[in-house]
C-alpha cells in the first residue's frame, strides 16, 4: 500500500529560502503573502581623481612631472635665481665610484657585418641606455669631491676622442670598435656624434665604403640597394629617419648629389653676392645652382666628402632667440662684440643642467628630459605647407591657431623655433674641391628655439651646454660610411686649403702658422670692417670640440657643486665642508668658481 503521508515535493527542496516567485504555484501556494527581501544597497564608487586635460597641461609651464622608465623625478623647490634641480635619489653605492665600464659590443648574427674588403668587422653595442624621444642619457660617475651635488658628475667610457655616439644612435646601427665606421642592415637609421658645433666654423669628412658603385647606380638592380646620407642634425631629429628628414637636420644624399632638408631635395648653389657691383640687383633673385660635372652626378664608393658648417657667435645667436635682433644694427657675425655685453632684453648666457642620476645595466647615467619637436616646426616640415605661397595657404586653414606659420623662417620670425641665423651656411666639398653651398640661414637652436616637453615636467628656457648641430650619418640597407673629425694622427684625408693653414693643423704637423693664415682670419667680418684676428672665423676640425666639451663639463660640474654648497648654508668647519669629510675649498675658489650669470647673482645675495 502506498504511503499517503505528506512529503515535500521533489523540486521544493532545491528552492532557496530567500527566493520567492512573483506568481503563486502548487509548489509555492503562499508566494504572494511573502514580503520580498529588500535589495542590497549598491557599493559606493570611489571618487575619481580629476586630471587636467592635455591642452591645459601644455599651457601650464609648471606642469607636474611624470616618471620616466629609469627614475622618478621629484625635484626640490624653485629658487629665485637660475639653478639646477636636485632630485630625491638614493645615495651612491660603492660600485658607483668605479670608473665607467667599457661598452659591450656583440657580433651580428647569424652572419657578421664586415667592411667591403673584409678587413674589419662591425658590432652592435648592447646593455646601454639609448636616447629615445623625450629622454637623453649620458654617463655619470660618483665622486667624493662633489658631496653637495649628490656625488655624481659627468664622465665617459673609452674611446676618448670625437667619435660616433653609441647612446645617440638607433638600436640597429653597428660600429667598428673605434666608433668611426657605421652601417645598418635595415631601412634608414641615424647616428649622431658625441660633439656638437655651437659657433664658429667647423669641418669634418665622410668616406663612403659601401653605397653607389664607382660605375654609377645599377639600373637593373633587384631589391633595395645600400645608400648613405650625412650632414648635421640637432637633438630633436629622430634616429629612425635619415638626415634631412625634418626641419631639425640638414643632409646630403649620395644618389644624385642632392641637398635634403624637410625631406625636400635641392642642389648645391653658388652663394649670392653680399656686396660689390651687381649685389643689389641679385638681392631678390634665387641663387644659381651648381652644374655638376658628369663624374660628380653621384657620391660613389671611395669618395671623400667634406662638410663645413659656419655659425655666428653665441652672442648674436642669443639676440635672435631673445627677439631683440635688429638687422640694421647687428650687421656683423657677432665675434667682434664682447661676450659680456648684453643688449637690453637679451637673456644672460647661463648653463643649467637638470639631470637625475639613474642606474642601468651596472652603469650610472644622467637622465635628461630631451628636446622635442615644436608645433610650428611640425607645420613648417609638413609637405602641405607651401613656403613659397603662404598667403594663399592661410586662406584655406584656420588662422586662429597660434601654431599657424604665417611667414617663412627668418631671424625675426614670430615663432622662436623658426628663427634663422644670419651669416650661417653649410658648404660641401668633394675630394678636397669646393662643390658649392648646400644651405644658408640655418635655424636657430638656443632656447627657446629648442625646448623639452612641458607635459613631462621639464623646465624651459635653459641651455645645458650641448645644444647645437651634431655631425650625423644615416645608412640604408648595408651602406657603410666612415667619419673623420680631424683629431687623429693623420688628420683629414682631403682638407681644403683654408683648413690646412689653421694653427691647430699646423701644430699637429709640427709647422708654424703662416702669414697667409693670419691675414685670412682678419677682416672676414660680414660688415666688411677689419677689426683684428678672431678665432671664431677660422675653420677648424670639429674634433677640437671634444676637449672643449670635456673642459666645459668639468667647469659646470664645479659651478653646480658651489651653487649647491651655498644653498646648503656654505658653512666651513675646521677646514672641512659641513656635512661631509671633504676638505673645504679656499674662499676665493668658492666665490670665483661661478662668476657667470649665477655667480654674479649669488655674490649679490640673491636666493641666499
Amino acid at each position: 500500500m502506498a504511503d499517503t503521508s505528506t512529503s515535500p515535493a521533489p523540486m521544493q527542496g532545491l528552492v532557496l529560502d530567500g527566493y520567492t516567485p512573483a506568481i503563486p504555484s502548487p509548489l509555492n501556494p503562499h508566494a504572494s503573502s511573502r514580503t520580498p527581501a529588500p535589495a542590497p544597497m549598491p557599493l559606493p564608487r570611489e571618487q575619481r581623481e580629476k586630471k587636467d586635460s592635455l591642452k591645459k597641461r601644455e599651457s601650464n609651464p609648471n606642469g607636474s612631472a611624470s616618471a620616466s622608465s629609469l627614475g622618478k623625478r621629484k625635484a626640490n623647490a624653485a629658487h629665485a635665481y637660475p639653478s639646477p634641480q636636485r632630485f630625491n635619489v638614493p645615495p651612491p653605492k660603492p660600485s658607483d665610484f668605479d670608473p665607467p665600464k667599457d661598452d659591450i659590443m656583440v657580433s651580428h648574427e647569424p652572419y657578421p657585418l664586415e667592411m667591403p674588403d673584409g678587413d674589419r668587422q662591425l658590432y652592435k653595442p648592447i646593455e646601454l641606455a639609448e636616447n629615445k624621444r623625450g629622454y637623453r642619457y649620458g654617463r655619470a660617475i660618483a665622486d667624493p669631491l662633489f658631496p653637495h651635488k649628490q656625488f655624481y658628475r659627468s664622465t665617459s667610457p673609452p674611446p676618448h676622442y670625437a667619435r660616433l655616439s653609441f647612446e645617440d644612435a638607433d638600436r640597429w646601427m653597428h660600429f667598428t670598435t673605434n666608433a668611426l665606421i657605421t652601417t645598418n642592415e635595415k631601412g634608414w637609421r641615424m647616428v649622431r656624434s658625441n660633439v656638437c658645433a655651437r659657433e664658429g666654423t667647423t669641418y669634418f669628412e665622410i668616406k663612403i665604403h659601401r653605397g653607389v658603385p664607382p660605375e654609377g647606380p645599377e639600373p637593373d638592380a633587384q631589391g633595395p640597394q645600400p645608400h648613405v646620407r650625412f650632414g648635421f642634425a640637432r637633438r630633436e631629429a629622430p634616429l629612425d629617419a635619415p638626415v634631412g628628414f625634418d626641419g631639425y637636420s640638414y643632409g646630403i644624399t649620395d644618389l644624385r648629389f642632392e641637398t635634403m632638408h624637410r625631406s625636400r631635395p635641392s642642389k648645391p648653389f653658388h652663394p649670392k653676392k653680399t656686396k660689390g657691383k651687381g649685389a643689389k640687383a641679385l638681392a631678390g633673385a634665387a641663387p644659381l645652382p651648381v652644374q655638376l660635372s658628369p663624374q660628380d652626378q653621384h657620391i660613389k664608393e671611395g669618395d671623400i666628402i667634406g662638410l663645413e658648417l659656419q655659425l655666428p657667435s653665441l652672442t648674436l645667436h642669443q639676440k635672435i632667440v631673445s627677439g631683440v635682433y635688429n638687422p640694421a644694427v647687428d650687421i656683423g657675425d657677432g665675434f667682434d662684440q664682447p661676450s659680456y655685453f648684453l643688449e637690453p632684453g637679451t637673456e644672460p648666457p647661463d648653463t643649467i643642467r637638470d639631470r637625475i642620476p639613474v642606474a642601468y645595466k651596472g652603469n650610472s647615467y644622467f637622465e635628461v628630459l630631451d628636446h622635442v619637436a615644436s608645433k610650428p616646426m611640425e607645420v613648417y616640415a609638413d609637405r602641405q605647407t607651401p613656403l613659397s605661397n603662404l598667403a594663399a595657404a592661410l586662406t584655406n586653414q584656420a588662422t586662429a591657431s597660434k601654431d599657424v606659420v604665417k611667414a617663412p623662417p627668418g631671424p625675426n620670425h614670430e615663432h622662436a623655433s623658426l628663427r634663422t641665423l644670419p651669416h650661417s651656411a653649410m658648404r660641401v666639398y668633394k675630394n678636397g674641391v669646393l662643390i658649392g653651398t648646400a644651405f644658408e640661414n640655418l635655424l636657430a637652436f638656443l632656447p627657446p628655439a629648442s625646448a623639452p616637453s612641458k607635459t613631462m615636467g621639464a623646465r624651459e628656457g635653459f641651455d645645458d651646454g650641448i645644444i647645437g648641430y651634431f655631425p650625423a650619418v644615416s645608412c640604408f640597407f648595408g651602406g657603410v660610411a666612415e667619419v673623420n673629425f680631424g683629431d687623429g694622427r693623420e688628420g683629414f684625408w682631403a682638407p681644403p686649403k683654408h683648413l690646412v693653414a689653421t694653427p691647430t693643423v699646423k701644430a699637429a704637423h709640427g709647422l708654424q702658422p703662416s702669414g697667409e693664415m693670419a691675414g685670412q682670419a682678419i677682416g672676414v667680418d660680414a660688415s666688411g670692417e677689419k677689426k683684428g684676428w678672431n678665432p671664431g672665423r677660422v675653420c677648424r676640425g670639429v674634433g677640437e670640440r671634444y676637449k672643449e666639451q670635456i673642459a666645459e663639463d668639468v667647469v659646470w660640474d664645479i659651478v653646480d657643486e658651489v651653487d649647491f654648497f651655498m644653498q646648503d648654508g656654505g658653512e666651513v668647519e675646521s677646514g672641512v665642508v659641513a656635512g661631509s669629510n671633504v676638505p673645504a675649498a679656499p674662499p676665493a675658489v668658492v666665490l670665483g668658481a661661478g662668476r657667470g650669470a649665477r655667480g654674479v647673482k649669488e655674490e649679490e645675495g640673491v636666493g641666499m
